[in-house]
């Protein structure tokens, strides 16, 4: 832009140039302002000549007036044959010397009577230099107006923008992270504007984030509050009861049942733990890509024979092997089966096969487990975080998991996408 703005000042200024030059040259040479400007120049030579009676041919003389007065251009002659011409150091020959200039400038020869006799002179002193001066400044001001002009109202665009962007940054600043970022152009501004603009979203995208955890960190300790409360009450009731307690049978009973209690409290202790942990958001390490068999085939295995150690039966008729790949961390996927398993103990059906089944789509496979609920005696509600660590394990596996209820069955579906293995050639 600031180049732009010096070409068309440069264009200005050459047209405003020559149009000034070809308009004081016109002035000059069909006005009589030359004329005009000689004559007191004129009468001084007069007033010199007759004083010291000097001669038209007395060229020493008249040099040094003419030096002494500054004049540029001094010539004397007569019949347009040339005596005296200031531009020439030789003294000119009386008669023998002509000037093409004389025809040129005969309209500003002033007649002057020297002591042999009268002689034209023109005399130029660069009596319109300082207005063609005073056309170039004139020219030289008004483009580079036109210049500062010219990039002013170009960059207040951009002056504009950059003033809105510091609005915008200010809104951000004051917490206002719903005023979107006006994303203009692909230069630099439009570069920082995006920026801002994923800034804010990051920003809430972020306290959304931290919104969901308190609120879930608050359901926690609120769940956990109740749910400990609970067998804590229970625990505390059974050793008081236990105390009071005269037959030793009697009491060791009760301090089984106490003893039931502290395993659930460390029960729920552990999966807080657990919760915890994963939400730390610590780094997980994923294994390389492999069969659906071989990743989870072992895990299920386990599941299904710990069931089956506590009572359970369970069918594997809708679980069939596609050659598809996964990819799982080892560690969560141990922590997911360690979870469903603790929530079919508690409040599974043992009469009630557990059902594990499998279902193929483009882009994932998911792995159901669905059983019949029971309540507990002991532990009738529970808090809820089994579940929640299942989903947010297989979140960070790039992964989803669902839980379904209707009637008394209840099912959770582990959702894993299918790895692109693209073949590679040799």
């Amino acid at each position: 832009m600031l180049f732009l703005g010096f070409l068309v000042a440069c264009i200005i200024f050459t047209v405003l140039s020559v149009l000034g030059n070809e308009v004081l040259d016109e002035y000059f040479a069909s006005s009589d302002f030359i004329y005009n400007a000689e004559t007191p120049y004129i009468e001084e030579l007069r007033s010199y000549v007759q004083k010291l009676n000097i001669q038209a041919t007395d060229t020493t003389r008249l040099g040094e007036w003419a030096h002494k007065k500054g004049i540029g251009h001094f010539t004397i002659s007569r019949e347009r044959v040339l005596l005296y011409d200031s531009a020439y150091s030789d003294t000119v020959i009386l008669g023998q010397a002509e000037a093409e200039m004389l025809h040129y400038n005969w309209q500003y020869f002033h007649t002057v009577t020297f002591a042999d006799g009268e002689a034209d002179v023109y005399i130029y002193k660069n009596y319109e230099t300082k207005y063609y001066i005073l056309l170039y400044t004139l020219a030289g001001i008004l483009s580079v107006a036109v210049w500062m002009i010219f990039f002013v109202f170009g960059i207040s665009k951009e002056v504009r923008y950059i003033q809105q962007l510091s609005h915008s940054v200010t809104q951000i600043g004051m917490g206002r992270l719903n005023s979107e970022i006006s994303v203009k152009g692909e230069d630099e501004l439009g570069n920082l504007a995006r920026g801002l603009n994923q800034m804010r979203l990051s920003l809430i995208e972020k306290e959304n984030t931290e919104r969901e955890l308190k609120s879930a960190q608050d359901n926690l300790v609120l769940g956990m509050a109740h749910d400990l409360r609970t067998p804590l009450t229970g625990l505390m009731t059974y050793l008081e009861i236990a105390k009071k307690q005269e037959n030793l049978e009697d009491c060791a009973r009760y301090v089984d049942k106490a003893f039931t209690k502290t395993a659930q409290i460390r029960e729920l202790s552990n999966q807080l733990f657990e919760f915890l942990l994963i939400s730390s958001k610590q780094p997980m390490q994923m294994e390389q890509p492999e069969d659906l068999e071989y990743a989870l085939g072992e895990y299920l295995s386990e599941l299904c024979g710990l069931l089956e150690t506590d009572g359970f039966r369970v069918h594997i008729d809708k679980l069939c092997w596609k050659s598809v790949q996964i990819q799982i961390c080892t560690d969560y996927a141990g922590r997911i089966i360690n979870n469903l398993l603790s929530n079919i103990k508690k409040y599974g059906d043992p009469d009630v096969p557990v059902e594990l089944s499998v279902k193929y789509s483009p882009s994932h496979v998911s792995i159901t487990v669905r059983n019949k609920s029971m309540r507990s005696d002991q532990y009738v509600q529970g808090t809820g975080i089994g579940v929640k660590n299942i989903y947010t394990m297989m979140t960070q596996m790039n992964g989803n998991s669902s839980v379904q209820v209707e009637a008394d069955y209840y099912s959770i579906t582990l959702s894993f996408p299918i790895v692109k293995v693209e073949a590679i050639e040799l």
